[in-house]
């Protein structure tokens, strides 16, 4: 018991959105920082080891080097000996190796790319997500200290983590091509292409479906479309549908698909969608997972998405801290000498 293990992603808030829209970057100092802050955390909550997952720009090593841990507790922080080559494999290799470390709990920096990575490589861990990409739907904005706490007092069991987390939603895909299985946390899109290009999406000319797992109104990106026709927060079962384009559109909506950039969409049809309930998504195309081109789908080619409830455990760090403040867990006694009483 004790295990918290860390992933970073260098690259998260720095893609083409900087240039296309007004996302702001998010720089390696930020990211150092919030390692730093989330390890000390950690250890405060009563984590014993710190794992580290080692990046291509080295920041989580470089984070936890030098720190001050005169805390007066026994821990110990181990960069793990994983290659890191710079893409999204890494993560996903990483997560499946903290699995194997047997962490009680993973903390993730980085966007809703780098949250499905994690999940891709590891289905049921239990994570705390801290948002350090672009515009973020899976990941809260949560300060990097209560988040590495919470991460510790679950991991110390401290607190039970069935009592502060849910288990998130998963867009299941598979192909009738037999190759791998894949999966999305927030949205699924088919669009127009033959390419993945620069990955991110914020044109909404060439989107032919969508399926949501969170349809917040109150995000930016492709989920916000289904969000402001039929919501559905991340805790409720099922999800979205709509089509786009078609002879036939049924209307207009105005969403933010990336930061500082609205648009009218037009779309054919939207309908709640159960969970389990199989949706066929058929080729030429590209498939964007969670915001991101990833996937050209072939003339004729068949993926079947449905959406599940057996995805990371999500853990909430207010509900976290709360649980722990409510059993005094934070309250010592100080030692002061009894005074006797008269007579």
């Amino acid at each position: 018991m004790g295990t918290v293990g860390i992933i970073t992603n260098p690259a998260a808030g720095k893609d083409i959105r900087r240039l296309v829209a007004h996302a702001s970057p998010t720089s390696d100092a930020a990211k150092m920082g919030v390692v730093s802050r989330a390890v000390m955390g950690a250890i405060d909550g009563g984590a014993t080891r710190i794992l580290v997952a080692p990046d291509r720009h080295n920041l989580s090593t470089r984070a936890v080097q030098g720190l001050d841990l005169d805390t007066g507790r026994s821990v110990v922080i181990e960069v793990l000996d994983e290659p890191a080559h710079g893409w999204s494999g890494d993560t996903i290799a990483m997560a499946s190796r903290l699995a194997k470390e047997g962490a009680d709990t993973v903390i993730v920096l980085g966007g809703d790319g780098t949250q499905r990575d994690v999940a891709k490589g590891w289905l049921d861990v239990a994570l705390v997500a801290i948002s350090t990409g672009t515009n973020n739907v899976f990941p809260r904005s949560v300060d990097a200290t209560l988040a590495g706490l919470a991460a510790g007092l679950v991991a110390a069991g401290v607190v039970e983590l069935s009592q502060v987390s849910h288990r998130a939603k998963v867009a299941h895909v598979r192909f009738d091509d037999g190759s791998n299985d894949d999966l999305a946390l927030v949205d699924l899109v088919l669009m127009d292409g033959q390419f993945t290009g620069s990955r991110a999406v914020w044109d909404p000319r060439s989107l032919r479906a969508l399926i949501a797992c969170i349809a917040e109104p109150a995000t930016v990106g492709l989920s916000s479309i289904a969000g402001l026709l039929h919501p559905v927060d991340r805790r409720s079962p099922g999800g979205v549908h709509v089509i786009f384009g078609g002879a036939h559109e049924s209307g207009v909506v105005r969403a933010p698909l990336a930061p500082g950039l609205f648009f009218d969409v037009l779309y054919s049809s939207v309908m709640a969608l159960d969970e389990g309930s199989p949706i066929v998504l058929t080729g030429p195309g590209v498939l964007s997972f969670d915001g991101e081109r990833d996937r050209v789908l072939a003339s004729g080619a068949v993926a079947t998405a449905e959406i599940r409830a057996d995805g990371p455990y999500v853990i909430d760090v207010d509900a976290t801290i709360a649980a722990a403040a409510s059993t005094n867990h934070f309250h010592h006694t100080v030692g002061i000498p009894a005074r006797g009483i008269e007579e």
